[in-house]
């Protein structure tokens, strides 16, 4: 059953939004070659919050069959005109909530890529997740993740501030200008990241993201509460270990015996 925010509207969720989402995060490559290293000459994937496919088709096209899993609708419809657009690719699609979901089959790997775990709240949120990966995971698959380092001089900025300003085609015509801004909430732990679009008509639309940030020690208990076995723990996308001024954790895990 789909939770919703009860802060967001429909004109404030992103995932209602897939060609806003594809201006802002289409031309992300650094987490690509990680990912496709991961799939190379493997059966089947797994993809936990495909959106409309940044990493679905690559991993498609490098001759895995690849099921993607997404809650919402409208970006699971944008991919699915672009699996039609390529109909030798093995990729099929299911609408629903990682943190309870089905899949057919066993996989050799699934991914929850693009920092997609900041969308749990809670610690159940993730130990009700990973139970759900363990059922379809082939013994020796790897479950593999990414996330963000809590980076508190993002906190410090002006919260009605524009930060981060970009410029791109309006979808309605013209051109639109981007950015940022957003607050913290230390109790709830989430980042509140706040996207503002100037139309070229003049029209102002707001989209939050609220992400539930995880510190590095927080996640390595619950990954071991789960009853993984870390692999690697690495902090960028090259392998290099994690140490203080990375800003990300990237996660291979196995299931532990």
């Amino acid at each position: 059953m789909e939770r919703r925010d009860p802060e967001l509207s429909p004109e404030q969720d992103f995932y209602r939004h897939p060609e806003l989402y594809d201006l802002e995060y289409e031309g992300l490559v650094e987490d690509m070659g990680h990912y496709l290293r991961l799939a190379k000459g493997l059966e089947r994937v797994l993809e936990l919050g495909c959106g409309t496919g940044r990493l679905t088709l690559p991993i498609a096209r490098s001759g895995a069959e690849v099921v993607g899993l997404d809650r919402a609708p409208a970006m699971l419809d944008r991919l699915r005109a672009r699996v039609r657009a390529e109909p030798r690719l093995r990729v099929s699609l299911i609408e629903g909530d990682f943190r309870d979901f089905h899949a057919p089959g066993l996989f050799d790997l699934v991914i929850l890529p693009f920092n997609a775990l900041h969308h749990l709240r809670v610690a159940e949120d993730f130990l009700s997740l990973s139970r759900c990966v363990q059922t379809v995971l082939k013994p020796g698959g790897v479950f593999a993740l990414d996330l963000v380092v809590p980076d508190p001089t993002f906190w410090t900025r002006d919260p009605e501030g524009q930060h981060e300003i970009r410029w791109y085609p309006d979808p309605e015509g013209g051109k639109m200008k981007s950015w940022e801004n957003g607050f913290y909430d230390p109790i709830t732990q989430i980042n509140w990241v706040r996207y503002h679009y100037k139309r070229a008509s003049g029209r102002l639309q707001e989209i939050r993201v609220p992400m539930r940030m995880f510190y590095p020690q927080e996640i390595q208990g619950l990954v071991r509460i789960a009853g993984w076995s870390v692999r690697r723990m690495d902090g960028d996308f090259m392998g290099n270990p994690l140490r203080p001024g990375h800003g990300k954790v990237v996660f291979e895990l196995t299931l532990r015996a």
